[in-house]
């Protein structure tokens, strides 16, 4: 018996948005739009200090998850498509069995770096989530493989807009919203995105089989994981070790600020991953250059936007005019980041991870010492580092694009070649 054909509706110009990224750019608004709301709602709702606990205890969760999925996102990605599968259900189930008993200690460890309670409710309501999110993030990481960024475009979203509806609530409802009651939220949101993540539309699950990913590869790839994790996500709880909480609150939201842009330009190549895969010397077209130019135009005017948005609502929170003064110094460089976040997909996706390794390294090197020449010099200001990571990173992406594609990507987009 002939099965029915599903009816489709095609909408005029649906083909071109496809083309164009727009759905992407679309979902990554909504995003930043519900994050946004969320963290000026937290930021006017919650005591400074709890502000910055809370930040604390999300930073604690990102970092855990390297661990808990042994870095193997990327990993996911680039074999989600192999045929025979590059990727099982073994595998995600080994991954996780290895990785989350270590990002619980992980996750113990830094927690009483910070000097907060490690035995309470927090810590078992970090280790809860870890386990939901390590989940989803291997799976959003294996439909990425295959071309399908929907869900993944839109999760943190999801999580954001959650996030907002429980504390607006607690808020309605008279309530002196703590930390527990915000890590109680996040954990629910994490619960939902995962039973979405599970719904037939969502994408396709990894096939049944034993792991076929090496153990060794794993290794690696949570290095690479842990070392872009210091370059990118660790700032926060860097400066959380010497400076007082409520400026770790007034970090945290200008640090959301300042990376949007960013972040929004990544939701856009993300959907160009199956293209930029194989990228060598010899096939290296311009139109993928293109999109390091058009990422920093687009990242220009999302920085006007949220420049503006943040001195509007500066004074309507309590930590707002700190905010503000640190989004002016790190906004140099995160505007940076709308350009070279091209040239790092590009290269974790074409390079080896001995090779992705040792660059992170040495990255890592450079921020760690420009943290210390920094509390040197001007003592109560770490965010200064900022301007001296927007030279060196600029430096180092452009080293690393002419050793693997043989030109400076700066200056060909300068100096178009003929």
């Amino acid at each position: 018996m002939k099965q029915p054909i599903a009816m489709r509706l095609v909408l005029p110009g649906a083909g071109l948005a496809q083309r164009l990224g727009l759905g992407a750019l679309a979902s990554r608004l909504y995003v930043y739009l519900s994050g946004f709301l969320a963290i000026f709602l937290l930021a006017a709702q919650v005591a400074p200090a709890r502000f910055g606990e809370y930040s604390i205890y999300q930073s604690v969760l990102e970092v855990a998850l390297v661990v808990g999925t042994l870095g193997s996102s990327l990993l996911f990605s680039r074999n989600a498509a192999r045929v025979p599968p590059g990727v099982t259900r073994g595998d995600l189930a080994r991954t996780l069995a290895i990785g989350l008993p270590l990002a619980v200690g992980l996750a113990a460890a830094i927690i009483a770096a910070q000097r907060l309670p490690v035995i309470g409710l927090p810590l078992a309501l970090i280790a809860v989530t870890l386990a939901v999110f390590a989940f989803n993030s291997l799976r959003l990481s294996y439909s990425r493989g295959l071309g399908h960024a929907g869900l993944l475009n839109l999760e943190s979203g999801l999580r954001s807009t959650l996030l907002v509806l429980g504390v607006a609530a607690l808020a309605s409802l008279g309530f002196e919203i703590g930390v527990v009651h915000l890590l109680v939220i996040n954990l629910l949101a994490f619960a939902m995105v995962g039973a979405a993540i599970a719904l037939p539309a969502s994408g396709v699950a990894p096939p049944r089989g034993k792991p076929v990913l090496e153990l060794g590869a794993q290794a690696s790839a949570t290095v690479y994981a842990l070392l872009s994790f210091l370059l990118r996500k660790s700032d926060l709880l860097i400066v959380a070790l010497f400076m007082p909480l409520g400026y770790v609150g007034a970090f945290k939201l200008a640090f959301l600020l300042a990376e949007a842009p960013s972040q929004f330009v990544q939701a856009f190549l993300v959907t160009k991953t199956p293209a930029m895969l194989d990228a060598n010397a010899s096939n290296f077209g311009t139109e993928k250059l293109r999109l390091a130019r058009h990422a920093f135009l687009l990242g220009c005017v999302l920085f006007a936007a949220l420049a503006a948005l943040l001195a509007v609502a500066a004074p309507l929170l309590k930590v707002g005019e700190q905010a503000r003064d640190i989004f002016v110094c790190i906004a140099p460089y995160f505007l940076l980041r709308t350009y070279t976040v091209h040239h790092e997909i590009l290269l974790s996706l074409n390079t080896s991870m001995g090779s992705l390794g040792r660059w992170a390294l040495l990255e890592v090197v450079l921020r760690m010492a420009a943290y210390g020449v920094v509390m040197l010099l001007f003592p109560g200001k770490p965010h200064y580092v900022f301007f001296i990571a927007f030279f060196s990173e600029l430096l180092l992406y452009e080293l690393r694009m002419r050793a693997q594609f043989g030109f400076f990507p700066l200056v060909r987009l300068l100096r178009p070649a003929h």
